[in-house]
């Protein structure tokens, strides 16, 4: 019997088998008395499909448009990091039920929202050391970092020896480049993505010089375990071998962006709008979820649910991964994803710039969010995550965005 087959990026896959006739409507095929159901991974873009026999199979020859396989060339780069190894991640030597008994402390059944949250935020500004840098631009502009204590505590308590063991993590950073001159100015927070923590390196990401030109301040805050809170090499934020660390990391990441808004504050910032690009931008979207006090939120590239990345990969673990830590695993990922919480932010205040093809952080989820919590402000950029083709867009609806929020005059 000959297989059914439809073209993804890797090529012809066997579509699975289920029910109904050739449709495009129900993605569906029968072929010589046998049904087929079009695979679900792989959305079918129009116009509609046309079949023919070929060496004894069925090829679906699908005819994209140029919009469509611009996305599908932008993702490659994203498929190819989703499927790279985590060799920078520790292997779980815990038993399995052990794992288990501390996935089940993060059922989302445990924490509803009007008893006790698992996202907090602190209700007063930290204690804060501040050092200023020497910086090669302007010399109209003050450099600092700033340092605060990270208050946070975790949640479960089995897990405070091992977070508290981190201690390059239990400091959090901001990075303030500051006109000198006396007149307020308005600040634009900046929430990096993974790994691009460095002040340089977001300088480039965030233009940083050319918004001080534009007669803002600008700071950046600094998600755990990266820059100066972590030591070495090992990846310890997107830990899909422990998901417990995960989660904590994560309510301590809210804790402590709040904790740098609230120490903004007290430095006179009474006017603070910000952006979160990738994981800066999940960040923004779960801040959002905890009544935030800001001016703008503006996202480039969210992401909203990291269950594709996080799910346990076998060799991540000391025992064998079924079912039943799948399950446990996509029921926990629900706390800190922004798909399981109602806004509390005004959503005429957030600004989304997503890829049609971003594979990394995946624009199904995206749209999900957006149409969730029917945020209005949206631009698609076709594209993947890191390879898009349409540059000017992202930044005329940035600058526009300011603009608009008054932040440009």
């Amino acid at each position: 019997m000959p297989n059914l087959l439809v073209p993804t990026s890797e090529g012809f896959i066997p579509i699975r088998e289920g029910l109904g006739e050739f449709k495009t409507a129900d993605k569906s095929a029968n072929y010589k008395g046998r049904k087929y159901l079009y695979h679900p991974l792989n959305p079918l873009p129009s116009p509609p499909l046309t079949g023919q026999a070929e060496g004894g199979e069925i090829k679906i020859e699908i005819f994209m448009n140029r919009r469509e396989i611009l996305n599908a060339i932008g993702g490659v780069p994203d498929r190819l990091l989703n499927l790279a190894p985590g060799i920078y991640l520790r292997r779980n030597t815990q038993s399995q039920a052990d794992y288990l008994e501390n996935l089940a402390f993060y059922h989302p059944d445990n924490w509803p929202e009007n008893r006790e949250p698992f996202i907090t935020i602190p209700s007063t500004a930290p204690a804060y050391k501040r050092e200023e840098k020497k910086w090669s631009g302007s010399g109209d502009i003050s450099f600092n970092v700033i340092e605060y204590p990270s208050r946070y505590q975790p949640r479960n308590r089995r897990l405070v020896e091992e977070f508290n063991q981190h201690t390059a993590n239990l400091s959090a950073y901001l990075v303030l480049w500051k006109h000198k001159a006396a007149s307020r100015h308005p600040l634009v927070l900046c929430v990096h993505g993974l790994q691009m923590a460095q002040p340089r390196r977001a300088e480039k990401m965030f233009r940083i010089r050319k918004l001080l030109e534009l007669g803002m301040d600008v700071a950046l805050y600094i998600q755990p375990f990266h820059w100066r809170r972590v030591r070495g090499l090992r990846e310890y934020f997107l830990n899909a071998n422990n998901i417990p660390f995960f989660l904590e990391t994560f309510a301590q990441n809210i804790h402590d962006l709040h904790a740098g808004v609230l120490l903004l504050n007290n430095l006179g910032y009474e006017r603070v709008g910000m952006i979160g690009a990738s994981l800066g931008g999940y960040a923004l979207a779960l801040y959002a979820s905890t009544g935030p006090r800001v001016d703008f939120m503006f996202l480039v590239v969210p992401a909203v649910d990291f269950s594709h990345y996080l799910m346990p990969r076998p060799q991540g673990f000391s025992f064998p991964v079924d079912e039943k830590v799948a399950s446990a695993t996509r029921a926990a990922l629900k706390l800190v994803s922004p798909l399981g919480y109602p806004a509390r932010f005004d959503v005429n205040k957030i600004k989304v710039v997503m890829h049609q093809g971003d594979r990394l952080c995946p624009a199904e989820k995206t749209r999900e969010w957006i149409r969730q919590w029917s945020i209005p402000n949206v631009v698609e950029v076709i594209g993947g995550h890191w390879l898009y083709f349409d540059h000017e867009t992202r930044g005329a609806a940035w600058y526009g965005w300011l603009k608009k929020m008054g932040y440009i005059q």
